[in-house]
C-alpha cells in the first residue's frame, strides 16, 4: 500500500473526523478511509447508505483476519425469531465470510474505504457545529439522493433491455 495523506476536519465546537487517501494496490480502489464508529453513525439503519460499502475494503479491528471486502448488504433475519436488521456480509483475507448486524458492525472494524463522494457527505453531515436535526435532515436528503440515482439506473438498465 502506498502511504496516503491524513486529513483532519476540525470543527469551530471542537470535534474532529480524520479522514486518509489512501491507494489500495491489491484492488486499485482509490477511496477515503473513514473510521468504523463514523462510517456507522453516517450509515446508521439505511439500507440504502450501508450499500455505499459493497465491493469496498473494511479493516477488522483484529488484526489477524485481515483486510476484508464487503460482498453484500441486505434487509432480513437470519431466523424467524429474530427482527429484521441490516445484514452487513465481509469477506475476509483470511478466509472467513461473515454478517453482521449493522448495529454492531463499528464494534469490530476499525475502518472503511468508502467513495471520496461519501466521506464529503460524511464530513459535511456529521459536523459537531450542526444540530442533530440538522444532521439528521443532511442525512435523509443524502438517503434521497441515493435512492433516486438507483432508481435512473434502474430505469436506464430496463429501457436497454426493452431495445
Amino acid at each position: 500500500m502506498m502511504a496516503g495523506l491524513l486529513t483532519r476536519y476540525h470543527f469551530k465546537t471542537g470535534g474532529e473526523i480524520s479522514v486518509t487517501n489512501r491507494e489500495n494496490s491489491c484492488h486499485e480502489a482509490r477511496g477515503i478511509w473513514v473510521d468504523g464508529e463514523t462510517f456507522a453513525r453516517y450509515a446508521e439503519a439505511d439500507l440504502d447508505r450501508w450499500r455505499q460499502l459493497i465491493g469496498r475494503q473494511v479493516q477488522h479491528k483484529d488484526a489477524r483476519w485481515g483486510m476484508g471486502t464487503v460482498d453484500d448488504v441486505i434487509w432480513g433475519a437470519p431466523v424467524e425469531r429474530v427482527s429484521e436488521y441490516v445484514q452487513v456480509r465481509v469477506s475476509y483475507q483470511a478466509g472467513w465470510t461473515v454478517d453482521f448486524n449493522s448495529q454492531t458492525w463499528h464494534l469490530h472494524h476499525q475502518r472503511a474505504l468508502v467513495d471520496p463522494a461519501i466521506g464529503d457527505v460524511i464530513c459535511r453531515c456529521l459536523d459537531p457545529a450542526r444540530s442533530h436535526e440538522e444532521q439528521s435532515e443532511c442525512l435523509a436528503q443524502h438517503s434521497r439522493a441515493l435512492r433516486e440515482a438507483m432508481d435512473r439506473e434502474a430505469l436506464a438498465r430496463r429501457s436497454a433491455r426493452q431495445e
